[in-house]
């Protein structure tokens, strides 16, 4: 079982080059788990800025697939020094080819002043129950993170093989780091990042009633093509976090997805897009969608 923080464990090479030679992906697939390098990509970046900052938004590109047997180099060019906000990009490379690229924006975390207004609101967390707080709660855990594989506590109301059945593309689900250590919040933001991508694109062919662990032969592939987020407030994996996922459309092969992130105590703490690819079989004789 893999630990969660040995999955961020970066080595520096040169300069503001590391490299990461312990990559996870699912028994499915020869490919990294693209959570885990959106994470590097940000892990890598804290490495170059001081330790009062925290990211505010991640931007990703995934170029070419990563094999989770190879080391994978994470190199960081500093794109806009400044006192308060600052931005990295951070290339990912395999055998000297170009996987992925991330931006990363930073901010200096300053102690608020009396004077200093704190105007806020924020979207309603849905209103469902935190996994064993009631008898008839719905979630359960999902086989795919700890102990047995991915290292994450992952309550789902359906398993995969649920999603032989079309259903709305929506899914809700939470995520508890499960070692309970205690760490920076740069390091929480970086499993933060990870566990965003957790079950993501599977949404977009819920409505045909396809699942994707295993996936049948008319899936031809379904991958990420990017993937957004902005950190909201700060958020502490040790306690559950609500993941609320819809795709809003489906056409020309590619989907659009948005997730939002909510503490266990209800507060908005992320928000996150990805476009993800599908390529179906066209001779499969696939339901009507259901929407």
């Amino acid at each position: 079982m893999q630990h969660i923080d040995d999955l961020l464990v970066l080595e520096q090479t040169e300069g503001m080059a590391f490299v990461s030679d312990n990559l996870w992906g699912t028994p499915v697939t020869p490919s990294a788990f693209g959570g885990q390098l959106v994470a590097l990509s940000l892990a890598a970046a804290f490495k170059t800025v001081p330790e009062n900052y925290l990211a505010r938004s991640l931007h990703a590109q995934f170029i070419d697939s990563v094999d989770k047997t190879k080391p994978a180099i994470f190199k960081v060019n500093d794109q806009a020094p400044g006192s308060r906000v600052t931005s990295r990009m951070v290339q990912c490379f395999q055998e000297q080819r170009l996987a992925m690229q991330t931006v990363c924006s930073f901010v200096a975390r300053k102690p608020r002043t009396a004077q200093q207004a704190d105007y806020r609101y924020q979207k309603g967390m849905p209103d469902v129950a935190l996994p064993g707080s009631t008898s008839d709660c719905p979630f359960v855990l999902d086989p795919q993170g700890y102990p047995k594989a991915f290292p994450a506590m992952i309550w789902v109301t359906e398993l995969d093989r649920d999603h032989a059945t079309p259903a709305p593309p929506r899914q809700q689900m939470w995520l508890e780091c499960p070692d309970k250590q205690q760490r920076s919040e740069q390091a929480k933001q970086c499993i933060v990042a990870m566990y965003s991508d957790v079950h993501f694109t599977r949404v977009i062919v819920r409505p045909y009633g396809i699942r994707i662990a295993p996936p049948p032969r008319h899936l031809r592939k379904i991958v990420s093509i990017d993937h957004h987020m902005w950190f909201h407030q700060e958020a502490d994996p040790n306690n559950p976090i609500l993941v609320d996922t819809w795709c809003s459309q489906l056409s020309s092969g590619r989907g659009v997805v948005q997730s939002e992130m909510f503490a266990h105590d209800r507060r908005l703490v992320a928000t996150i897009m990805q476009e993800g690819r599908v390529e179906i079989d066209p001779s499969a004789q696939l339901p009507s969608p259901k929407l």
